[in-house]
């Protein structure tokens, strides 16, 4: 993917989970959710503003929800896959 160059900074982190990752959803009664992935000595956390939820914040978690989602079908259609193979050439 080629970052747009819009001259505003940007950054790209890549977390290599290699099996071993993990994701939680810390939540708090007067204040937003924190999503964290840690994996071995590395973490990611996602933090929103801290007590006030307008449209623009309600909109990127869905979306955030909804494009896990589809990363866990195509690793499931992978692995799918790549078990199948692995039969194929054990026969």
């Amino acid at each position: 993917m080629t970052p747009r160059r819009s001259g505003v900074s940007w950054t790209q982190t890549f977390l290599h989970i290699q099996g071993r990752g993990a994701a939680d959803c810390h939540t708090y009664p007067d204040r937003t959710p924190i999503l964290e992935i840690p994996t071995g000595s590395s973490v990611v956390k996602i933090v929103l503003p801290a007590t006030w939820v307008d449209d623009a914040v309600r909109v990127f978690a869905r979306e955030l929800a909804e494009q896990a989602h589809a990363f866990a079908l195509e690793v499931e259609r992978l692995h799918h896959t790549q078990q199948a193979d692995r039969r194929e050439e054990a026969a």
